[in-house]
């Protein structure tokens, strides 16, 4: 892979404590405090949230929301992008996840109804399994289902994220670790078989494990499985950009909903794997 970009926001708290580690890390300002750059990494940063703080309340400006990513890759040569941001869970839950974005629904915060974010799964992978290698203590590393904004961006994209609540958003040694293991991962170029993933719950415990020998890209978790139609998932495959090998079936779906699956991916020529 070639250019890579990261982006935060110092609107964020999790987003301004990673600054500081990636300043630690050697990145330096090129042009102004909000792009920095470290050998074939530049790191934009904002100065509002990534993803908007009301549910169905997009600011309206910039547009488009939050930054011109495609024109940045135009400009930088970016292939993708890596969204280092705070998780929040209403649990507390000391933990470090990644996923990708998109809408199976209503656009709750932010994007567009319906619509799915393009994303690179083996690039997503490579940073999930650097902060998988050796995380701190009493946080959980997990995949979280698709969810949430940018969508509308032809730039691939996905989140990294440090959660849930603002002791371990300003914890600067999990910061620190969070992204070490995104630029580690950067640089690591793996490969392996690509899936999606239907069913099972919304920090994905079946894709979690797997993915240590499949890289995930669109996973519809079980509580969105019924807004699913043959369009949607024809988006999980096609914005799952490193092309998908096969569709991984978790336990629990209603007999509607795999048939709804299992005629979608005999259409696209895809095999099911259930789990």
């Amino acid at each position: 892979m070639g250019n890579v970009g990261i982006t935060l926001s110092t609107a964020d708290p999790a987003g301004a404590n990673m600054l500081r580690a990636f300043r630690d890390l050697g990145f330096e300002e090129t042009e102004g405090n909000d792009i920095l750059r470290l050998g074939d990494v530049s790191l934009f940063v904002l100065g509002h949230l990534i993803v908007p703080a009301e549910k169905y309340r997009m600011p309206l400006e910039p547009r488009p929301y939050p930054a011109d990513y495609d024109g940045l890759a135009a400009r930088f040569g970016i292939d993708y992008y890596v969204v280092a941001s705070k998780h929040w869970s209403s649990s507390g839950t000391p933990c470090l996840t990644v996923h990708p974005t998109g809408n199976f629904g209503k656009a709750v915060y932010g994007g567009r109804n319906r619509e799915l974010q393009r994303v690179l799964a083996n690039p997503m992978r490579d940073v999930f399994m650097e902060i998988l290698r050796d995380p701190p203590r009493g946080y959980e590393v997990s995949l979280e289902a698709t969810h949430h904004s940018p969508t509308e961006f032809k730039t691939p994209m996905f989140f990294a994220e440090l959660g849930s609540g603002k002791r371990q958003w300003g914890d600067e040694a999990v910061g620190a670790y969070l992204a070490g293991s995104i630029l580690d991962g950067i640089a690591t170029g793996g490969r392996a078989p690509v899936a999606v993933g239907f069913g099972g719950g919304h920090y994905c415990p079946t894709f979690t494990v797997l993915e240590s020998e499949t890289a995930f890209g669109h996973i519809c978790p079980k509580y969105a499985l019924d807004l699913v139609t043959e369009e949607l998932i024809g988006q999980m495959v096609e914005q799952t950009l490193d092309g998908v090998d096969e569709a991984v079936l978790d336990g629990g779906m209603k007999g509607h909903q795999r048939k709804k699956v299992e005629v979608a991916f005999k259409k696209l020529d895809i095999e099911i794997v259930e789990r």
